[in-house]
């Protein structure tokens, strides 16, 4: 924890100084959660993928979709484009996995994931198109919670982040 702990202080200062990070943000980092983030499974997994060229960060997309899927009563023969930047994915035995970050402080965890599953939806959907990969696996890091929540068809699987040693 302490090797990971000045990994990331010095990755912040270094940011800082050349013009990166505002003063304001700066301040506001909350570098112990980063650094348990850090030293999860997925983030391990997300290093093994850098390792071999198979992790992909801030990838934008645009998708287009029947109008009548993202409200019942548009019109489904028109078309409705949807632009956004997957934060990061990578591939893992052929198929994908995509992690969104977020920060919302919500009371409930549940909530945080019924607010954020039709985008990754969305997400995964575009990757499909993109790479003609199938999507393996839907996450969100919840860095209130300090949570991964695994999204599925069959609801929420939550996978609490144990403290470091």
């Amino acid at each position: 924890k302490e090797d990971m702990t000045q990994i990331v202080n010095d990755s912040i200062e270094r940011f800082h100084a050349a013009g990166k990070l505002s003063e304001l943000e700066y301040n506001c980092i909350d570098r112990d959660k980063i650094v348990k983030f850090l030293m999860t499974e997925t983030a391990a997994r997300m290093g093994r993928a850098a390792e071999n060229g198979l992790l992909r960060k801030e990838q934008p997309f645009m998708l287009g979709l029947s109008a009548d899927r993202v409200r019942p009563e548009f019109p489904a023969e028109e078309t409705v484009l949807i632009q956004g930047i997957i934060d990061v994915y990578w591939e893992e035995n052929g198929k994908l996995v995509v992690l969104d970050y977020k920060t919302d402080q919500t009371s409930q965890i549940e909530e945080l994931a019924d607010r954020y599953r039709v985008q990754l939806d969305y997400y995964g959907e575009a990757l499909t198109r993109i790479t003609g990969k199938a999507v393996k696996e839907k996450l969100i890091y919840s860095f209130y919670f300090d949570t991964i929540l695994e999204l599925d068809k069959s609801g929420l699987q939550e996978q609490p982040i144990p403290s470091p040693p």
